[in-house]
């Protein structure tokens, strides 16, 4: 399924007014037959009663497993023909340092993953993301709620999108469905105070973004910024194997 006061909120155009060519139904979202869920009280000092989340959903678990497993698949091969050439060359300890480092990093990823969730409160609907702090949207400034059927690139396989804007069609909140499990968003939805408006027949991303302007975060608005991220990693990547090899004596380029 990318903030301050709100989840990364864009100032977009009202989208009141707007002949939307797409049918849309008005209809009460249900909740899933699984409870996600359920609304609870308790006393705290005084008998003051503290707010609970009433509902509760967080990414599939699946997705973290698979990231796991992709690091560790990926440092396999990688740190052992390092440690092969840096035993040869006795300076193992650096590629350790190196290894110790990443393997921080994804404890500390795997962590931050595992803390991420989105949930309605008696007064709040409330996320965060996973490199994102807690975003808290009072129920009070919700005005629609919309579920979205859309493609996924170029498949015909479509997901929902879970879209909370305020009286001036602004952006508060955002959930893709890809990340969570099925049923889900329509259990947020279905605890919000606002009767979801609910679009059954798969659109494309680009005519989402079209028919809810402001609903896009940063990095799909700005394709080229993305890419220009995705270079700087790379670069980032490379510097620090040439940094390696050079500690390990290895030649770095080629040879003239």
């Amino acid at each position: 399924m990318a903030y301050g006061a709100r989840l990364e909120s864009v100032l977009g155009e009202s989208p009141r007014g707007f002949e939307s060519p797409i049918l849309r139904t008005h209809q009460q979202s249900a909740a899933p037959e699984h409870t996600i869920g359920r609304p609870e009280a308790t006393s705290g000092r005084g008998g003051k009663v503290s707010t609970t989340a009433l509902v509760t959903v967080r990414p599939r678990r699946s997705l973290i497993m698979t990231g796991f497993l992709s690091i560790a698949v990926a440092m396999v091969p990688v740190f052992g023909v390092l440690y092969w050439f840096s035993i040869e060359h006795h300076s193992w300890p650096a590629v350790l340092i190196v290894h110790v480092l990443v393997t921080l990093l994804g404890i500390v990823i795997g962590i931050r993953q595992l803390m991420v969730h989105s949930a309605v409160t008696d007064d709040e609907l409330i996320g965060n993301g996973i490199f994102t702090p807690m975003v808290r949207v009072p129920l009070s400034q919700i005005a629609s709620v919309d579920l979205v059927e859309t493609y996924v690139g170029q498949t015909p396989e479509s997901v929902t999108q879970l879209l909370v804007r305020d009286a001036g069609g602004r952006r508060l909140f955002r959930m893709r469905g890809n990340f969570y499990p099925d049923g889900a968003l329509e259990s947020i939805a279905a605890a919000l105070p606002v009767t979801a408006e609910v679009v059954s027949e798969p659109i494309s991303v680009a005519e989402f973004f079209r028919a809810y302007p402001g609903s896009a975060y940063w990095f799909e608005r700005r394709p080229v910024l993305r890419f220009a991220v995705f270079v700087a990693a790379l670069g980032i990547a490379l510097v620090i194997a040439a940094w390696v090899m050079t500690i390990l004596g290895m030649p770095v380029g080629f040879a003239s």
